[in-house]
């Protein structure tokens, strides 16, 4: 970004002996378009890494025949993309508080990219299930960092409102995916490129799912690094040019930044380490201060509190679409109890195993987007909330409503009902991810927290890739025992959150 000098007004002559602490030039940058533009930009990085994952659902739904996929392989695949997002949380971390948000952004958005054009053209197990690793171990920086990036041009007032308006995009993500894949694989066209090869459209899908993420990457030239970690690698003047640009942006650039000088953060170094020594004690230095009091207890809670709604949320999204198929199409005049449908999911879908079809019901895509705007209402609804309210008692309220879902379920026998609760329990602890995130940003220092939010984050999205795996077991052995488990997990969430600041 080019330097920017402006001749101070007459009356803020004083106001150049006195230094500003970040907040407080945050606060007087203003609000506007310039949070408005970075919150729809951090939003498409996340929906980006939703694209990802919703979006080999319906590529294997489609197109496990052409790759010879069995049913064992198939959930392999599915599961593959969280364990690279949990294996690389650490290093888009470490990269994050070291290179800065903006640069690890977009060398992942380009490397998912690259990753999901390669798959469109894998051939068969080995070469699908690397390439979406290493897809999940690109996206896994876009589906944490984005949250800092984002919630460091906010103010404490307007973090977590905005961190919720752009949480919408991840449920756009979910009608983008389903209506791409609804469009493409309604076409049954072949083109043959070798002897052995075919493209068909369930491989166009990656190409198209993509594309958002490539595009985000590309606009982000235009876009400035963080101030805050500029200021953190004491670059004060650089992060003074973009407080001013934004300053600008909100204001009209007639008008003046009355701030000449940042106060850097106490308790941050600012040493250039070099060679692997270097490295080393940068990690040290970046990981240590979560093992502190008083981070270790704030880390412990939001990763706790991450891991319970991770697993309700990815696990139970999985089954969504049959869910939702099976009781709104229970004609017995006595409904049908959650535990009920799901065991009946298993046994269905058991039988079909036995034979290779590639058709998917319209109601899976129906119901996929039906879910999708759910969210994005639910997202809606919370980014209001924040505005007068603070991410804690939200995060609480949140997270009880979800539990008492889950122990309605057990009762409930209205079809309509059930899909309403299980909307509920999964939408409502999406939203407890954008919460913790919001309050990870506001609770950790600028040095570490990159690191912070991608570590809380892995936890989260290994517990999503442990419950998808087991959530039929489960549900097939304890039904009921595993709903009131899970629900007591989220009061458990809700009371922990209590001990936060």
């Amino acid at each position: 970004m080019a330097a920017i000098t402006l001749e101070p007004p007459p009356h803020a002559i004083e106001l150049k002996k006195r230094s500003h602490s970040y907040e407080e030039a945050l606060e007087l940058a203003g609000f506007g378009p310039a949070q408005y533009v970075l919150t729809f930009l951090s939003g498409c990085c996340l929906m980006a890494a939703m694209n990802e994952s919703i979006v080999i659902s319906f590529v294997l739904s489609a197109g496990h025949c052409d790759l010879g996929l069995d049913a064992r392989q198939v959930g392999m695949i599915g599961g593959v993309i969280f364990l690279g997002i949990m294996l690389s949380s650490f290093f888009w971390g470490y990269q994050a508080d070291t290179r800065g948000r903006k640069t690890v952004l977009q060398c992942a958005l380009f490397a998912t990219t690259a990753c999901s054009v390669a798959s469109s053209f894998a051939t068969g197990f080995t070469s699908m299930a690397v390439l979406r690793f290493a897809a999940g171990m690109c996206v896994s920086a876009s589906s944490a960092i984005a949250y800092t990036y984002l919630g460091e041009f906010c103010t404490g007032q307007r973090r977590g409102q905005m961190v919720a308006y752009a949480a919408m995009m991840i449920s756009f993500g979910i009608v983008y995916g389903a209506s791409i894949s609804w469009w493409i694989l309604s076409y049954d066209w072949r083109v043959q490129l070798t002897d052995s090869f075919v493209y068909r459209p369930w491989r166009l899908l990656f190409i198209l799912c993509t594309i958002p993420g490539f595009l985000v990457g590309v606009a982000f030239y235009c876009m400035p690094e963080s101030p805050k970690f500029l200021l953190s690698q004491n670059r004060s003047t650089e992060a003074l040019q973009v407080l001013t640009k934004m300053y600008q942006l909100n204001n009209g650039r007639e008008k003046y930044y009355e701030v000449y000088e940042l106060t850097p953060e106490v308790g941050v170094s600012m040493t250039t380490k070099k060679g692997w020594d270097g490295v080393r004690q940068s990690l040290k230095d970046q990981t240590a201060p979560l093992l502190e009091r008083p981070y270790l207890g704030y880390f412990a809670i939001c990763c706790t509190n991450c891991i319970i709604s991770f697993a309700i949320y990815g696990g139970f999204c999985l089954w969504f679409p049959q869910i939702m198929n099976q009781v709104l199409s229970d004609t017995s005049g006595k409904g049908t109890v959650a535990c009920k449908v799901l065991q009946g999911n298993k046994s269905g879908q058991t039988q079909s195993d036995t034979q290779c079809s590639e058709t998917i019901q319209q109601e899976t895509f129906y119901y996929t987007i039906v879910l999708g705007f759910i969210g994005m209402f639910c997202s809606l609804v919370l980014s209001l909330v924040l505005r007068r309210v603070s991410s804690k008692p939200v995060m609480i309220f949140n997270m009880a409503i979800a539990g008492t879902a889950g122990i309605l379920l057990q009762f409930v026998t209205n079809s309509y009902a059930v899909a309403v609760l299980f909307s509920v329990e999964i939408m409502f602890c999406a939203m407890g991810v954008t919460l913790i995130n919001a309050s990870a940003v506001s609770l950790f220092p600028t040095h570490v927290k990159g690191m912070a939010t991608s570590l809380i984050n892995m936890t989260g999205r290994f517990s999503t890739f442990l419950f998808s795996s087991v959530v039929g077991m489960l549900m097939a052995q304890s039904c009921h025992l595993t709903f009131y488990v899970l629900s007591g997990l989220l009061f458990l969430s809700s009371a922990l959150t209590l001990l936060l600041p």
